[in-house]
């Protein structure tokens, strides 16, 4: 569930005191998303910047989302998400980081679906890289089915679609699995 903070920030944004209104004919740029034709599919409606979600269970972080912007579009509950950063929690803190240059984020269910140069890092150094995740709130999985690249201490695998936990602990490639693990012998104190 997402927590007290944004369900009140979402209030307030809708209550126009932080709403920033962007017309379908587009005002500003940058590294806004242009703006469709008239007719042409859902309109953007609302654009809130530097945005956090939190989501908590019996009172203890889970998750942590952050977007330098999130877009409303017209007739779609899900929002837009650019630049992200979603920090997974355990026992008050950060175990794994997710990074992508896109996303979105569904109110209802919690799920979240990232995309263009993601990354999972954890605090032990484990490492994904792929081009496409989705995060199922209520499983609390990884998943997708492109092509991913896993990394640990000493190996590390590719493969087409993957199944895994935030910490990277429980990680499953679908097909195409290919894997290096270096030898003890060339680690360490020189290669012994």
């Amino acid at each position: 569930m997402i927590g007290p903070e944004m369900h009140l920030r979402t209030r307030c944004l809708l209550c126009g005191l932080v709403l920033l209104p962007v017309l379908a004919a587009g005002c500003g740029g940058g590294d806004q998303e242009p703006a469709a034709p008239a007719g042409s599919g859902p309109r953007l409606e609302q654009v809130f910047t530097d945005q956090k979600m939190v989501e908590t269970d019996d009172g203890q972080v889970q998750w942590i989302l952050k977007s330098s912007q999130m877009q409303q579009f017209s007739g779609r509950s899900e929002v837009l998400l650019i630049d992200l950063t979603m920090d997974f929690y355990r026992e008050g803190g950060v175990f794994s980081t997710l990074t992508a240059d896109s996303g979105r984020a569904d109110p209802d269910t919690h799920d979240i679906h990232a995309w263009g140069d993601v990354v999972v890092v954890t605090q032990d150094g484990r490492r994904l890289e792929t081009q496409e995740l989705f995060f199922d709130n209520k499983t609390q999985l990884i998943t997708n089915d492109v092509f991913d690249h896993y990394y640990w201490s000493d190996g590390e695998a590719t493969g087409i679609g993957m199944e895994a936990s935030p910490d990277l602990e429980y990680f499953e490639i679908k097909r195409s699995f290919n894997s290096e693990i270096q030898d003890e012998e060339t680690t360490g104190n020189g290669g012994r």
